[in-house]
């Protein structure tokens, strides 16, 4: 159905390889499977699990693989996505760019500065088309206050207020590798880009501050929360909160949202609230806006040179520096350059 839909207007069905059969790789490939990213099908299914992989494959229909190499030569997709945890990004990027395929890489780029920096590399060596899911960006909430502040409504940004926040089973039972990363790098990752995004501004220095305990007691080694103060180079300055024991009653799994005020004018983003409240045997806000369609779609053109990208591998290394030199002040407890 996918396929003759794209015919249909004159395209060709895209296949993507998903590598990473963890928690994003299994929602993007069903994703697919189910026919709701039209004209694009899985071409296959990678991991070093291999039963995970193969679980996977046969529910959405395709191949499954324990290597990329052999993966890309028997089903030579026209793209791939790496959904591998926040710090196992460089080597199947670094891999697929020698291949000559196309990268679409989960967020954040990479929990070292050295491994963002050679991935960027990698990819501009090889001349392939490489983009970052940064999805909020294509959020529609976002999406239009991207609009007004390119207009030049707000004027000059001066300060952002942003929150993502997760129910504690989240990490507890959604998120397999959560105690090897952090509300930070997991969750403000995406609020430090949408202030990239919104504001183009280069940030300069972070302090941080967070709190262990609730996770900890749960067997998951991680923070419970992180609050940042970053400050940009203009004077500009972001306030950000991350945190992963919201209580499982709270009406939605995420709570997100984002104020952005400028000298002629402000504007916030609810994230968290899509238009619908349900109350039965409880209370919540289902999801029922998807932009992830319209994400695969945007970099799908991009790589064919139909577009500019939508998250360039640049902005994915900013933010990485910036993340790093978040969790240096959490150790230190002291405000740290970017550098």
């Amino acid at each position: 159905m996918a396929g003759r839909a794209m015919l249909a207007a004159g395209m060709t069905e895209k296949r993507l390889l998903v590598v990473g059969a963890g928690t994003m790789g299994t929602a993007w490939a069903r994703m697919l499977a189910e026919g709701r990213a039209p004209g694009v099908a899985p071409a296959g299914v990678v991991d070093i699990d291999g039963a995970r992989a193969l679980e996977l494959a046969n529910a959405v229909g395709c191949r499954a693989f324990g290597e990329i190499a052999t993966a890309v030569r028997e089903t030579r997709p026209d793209a791939a996505y790496v959904a591998t945890p926040d710090g196992q990004h460089r080597a199947p990027v670094e891999e697929l760019a020698a291949l000559g395929v196309p990268v679409l890489v989960e967020k954040p780029l990479a929990t070292t500065a050295d491994d963002a920096e050679a991935m960027a590399e990698a990819v501009q060596r090889a001349g392939v088309h490489a983009e970052v899911n940064w999805l909020q960006r294509w959020n529609p909430p976002f999406a239009e206050a991207a609009r007004v502040v390119s207009a030049g409504e707000l004027g000059d940004i001066r300060l952002f207020n942003g929150r993502l926040n997760q129910v504690v089973s989240s990490p507890g039972e959604r998120l397999r590798w959560s105690g090897g990363t952090t509300p930070a790098w997991y969750l403000m990752s995406h609020l430090l880009d949408l202030a990239l995004w919104l504001g183009r501004k280069r940030a300069v220095s972070v302090y941080a501050l967070g709190g262990r305990g609730e996770l900890s007691g749960r067997g998951i080694e991680t923070y419970d929360w992180v609050h940042a103060i970053v400050r940009y180079a203009d004077g500009a300055d972001g306030v950000f909160e991350a945190c992963w024991i919201l209580p499982d009653s709270w009406p939605a799994a995420s709570d997100l949202g984002l104020r952005v005020v400028g000298t002629r004018g402000a504007a916030e983003v609810e994230g968290g609230q899509q238009g619908l409240a349900l109350a039965s045997e409880r209370y919540r806000l289902p999801s029922v806006l998807q932009w992830a369609p319209q994400r695969l779609a945007a970099f799908l053109r991009a790589a064919e040179g139909r577009g500019g990208p939508g998250a360039s591998f640049d902005d994915g290394v900013a933010v990485t520096k910036l993340l790093v030199a978040l969790h240096r002040s959490l150790e230190s407890g002291a405000v740290e350059r970017v550098v």
